[in-house]
């Protein structure tokens, strides 16, 4: 074989080599720039997921905290009882009426704070909006309880947050939300004024209510209802379970 065709192999060799070797290179750097792409694309969809997390749990907080209130300002209920006084903005519902007995027990005040966020926390959800993510959830039902101290809502919703073909699913009942709430101590006071209506109709025992708010660290005003001067409004208040006062009121027709 002659030296010049050695050359020539031996140049088509280096070329060959050369060849594969950026070949091997660009391909490394595709695969690099997929891996770097599909991390940064994830890193993304974390930032996102997290931000939507975010969103759910401040929805959670502001429509428990809006259901504790409005359950206070309307004596246990979330919707019309069956007598109350119409005030427009809002109701005060009557616990004794003329002989009737009408105070709603705990599982029913349990049930109303539960309809009230089943009915607003996917109103709230609706309002949570991130570009190209799409937000589901399923039906909703919340367990309230009231106990001792502190009211616990549970709110059974399962959600996904869906962005092209990624899905995170969230379980909002691994996630209650805890109130220190004296709403428990209210409604005991509640019902002791209301029932003492048995034993005399138009006197409630002040010194036996004194010593109960003051066990429970409560406060007790019985007001002239302008509305109707027959009536008394009871508002029973606190100010040691959050940064405002809490009031819980209803009505007592003579």
């Amino acid at each position: 074989m002659r030296k010049s065709q050695i050359s020539v192999f031996v140049i088509i060799g280096i070329f060959l080599f050369i060849s594969a070797v950026f070949f091997i290179y660009l391909n490394q750097s595709k695969k690099e720039d997929i891996i770097k792409t599909s991390f940064l694309s994830r890193l993304g969809f974390k930032s996102e997921t997290d931000a939507i997390k975010s969103s759910v749990s401040e929805c959670m907080k502001h429509e428990t905290a809006s259901a504790l209130e409005k359950i206070g300002i309307q004596g246990g209920y979330y919707k019309k009882p069956e007598k109350y006084s119409d005030l427009g903005w809002t109701f005060i519902p009557y616990y004794y009426y003329k002989g009737e007995f009408l105070m709603p027990n705990k599982s029913v005040i349990e049930n109303e704070l539960s309809n009230y966020l089943d009915d607003k926390v996917p109103e709230c959800l609706n309002q949570i909006y991130f570009k190209d993510v799409e937000l589901k959830y399923e039906n909703i039902k919340t367990k309230t309880s009231i106990l001792r101290g502190k009211t616990v809502f549970n709110i059974d919703m399962p959600l996904s947050i869906i962005k092209g073909d990624k899905i995170v699913k969230i379980e909002l009942k691994d996630y209650p939300v805890v109130y220190n709430s004296s709403l428990y101590d209210i409604i005991e006071v509640a019902d002791f004024i209301t029932k003492s209506h048995k034993e005399n109709e138009k006197m409630v025992c002040v010194n036996c209510v004194s010593s109960l708010i003051k066990e429970k660290n409560l406060y007790v005003d019985f007001l002239n209802y302008p509305k109707d001067k027959s009536d008394v409004l009871v508002i029973i208040s606190e100010n040691y379970t959050s940064s405002k006062p809490y009031m819980f009121e209803f009505l007592n027709k003579y």
